[in-house]
């Protein structure tokens, strides 16, 4: 393979690596040092925030601004043609989705059933607290869910994945509502922590599935094609920073560490692992340098 060639994935990828390998274990030192369980926010400041931040939006930048001078040098390619590899890790993310969204209507019922026991009024009062948005995030979760599993089987037909142009709406709706509850919830802009790296993920995943979905579709995918490793490798770093830190602690025994409105995400992990694939298999497949 061209050296040249090599770096067109190799950069935005190794550029993720360091950043998780360098993130993920200064993330659990401030959940045992410096983050309050009872907020997620950070209670004290030493030098490990500015090294976690500053390493994030290098390796950030680093894969937009290299992908993008690098675009009109991939060559769009079929996503997981006749891959059992891809239906895998498809299945394995419409798994993680389908968890996470019934475990989010649980908190749906939860919510309701707390209004109907007390003396308010119950829509208002799952209004407030997000009830609605809860519910809706729920439902397109498990539609995002189905999408995932039946694009992964599409796969042996490429004829069918434009075919499946409406389902493909669903993950990035998901994505959407839930940017929505997280400004539901108590933020401060001086101490953020985990707020923060969950917002910039959940946009960066949305941004993925929806440069996806127009590839799968064959909506003007040529000028899009780039964006899956411009958006796709910073949001499987964030979403392995969220995520491995909170799930070391728990499985470690520290889950007390964590406050419970962030805890591990398993559609997190799916997806760093469904986006990691699309990205890799994409680049080593046919991507072409112009001499």
């Amino acid at each position: 393979m061209n050296k040249n060639k090599d770096l067109l994935y190799k950069v935005p990828l190794f550029a993720v690596l360091t950043a998780v390998l360098i993130a993920v274990p200064l993330r659990v030192y401030q959940y045992f040092k410096l983050i309050n369980p009872e907020t997620g926010f950070y209670d004290n400041k030493d030098f490990s925030i500015v090294v976690v931040y500053a390493v994030l939006a290098v390796a950030m930048f680093a894969c937009i601004a290299f992908s993008y001078i690098k675009h009109k040098s991939i060559k769009v390619v079929t996503i997981g043609k006749d891959s059992k590899i891809f239906i895998g890790v498809s299945m394995l993310m419409a798994l993680g989705v389908a968890v996470d969204s019934f475990g989010m209507f649980s908190d749906y019922l939860s919510l309701y059933s707390e209004g109907t026991n007390g003396y308010i009024n119950m829509s208002d009062y799952i209004s407030a607290q997000g009830g609605s948005i809860m519910l809706i995030q729920a439902i397109f979760g498990i539609i995002s869910a189905i999408y995932f599993a039946v694009a992964g089987i599409s796969s042996l037909n490429k004829t069918n994945a434009p075919k499946l142009k409406l389902l493909a709406v669903f993950p990035v709706a998901w994505c959407i509502f839930r940017l929505l509850i997280r400004f539901k919830r108590t933020i401060s802009f001086v101490n953020v922590s985990d707020l923060l790296l969950e917002m910039f993920m959940i946009v960066f995943v949305m941004m993925f599935l929806l440069a996806l979905a127009q590839v799968n579709s064959k909506i003007d995918e040529k000028t899009v094609f780039w964006k899956l490793f411009a958006y796709g490798c910073p949001a499987v770093m964030f979403s392995l920073v969220c995520f491995l830190p909170r799930f070391i602690l728990i499985i470690t025994g520290n889950s007390d560490l964590v406050n419970p409105t962030y805890l591990p995400n398993f559609s997190d992990f799916t997806f760093a692992v469904y986006a990691t694939y699309i990205c890799i298999s994409a680049a080593k497949a046919k991507i072409t340098v112009t001499e």
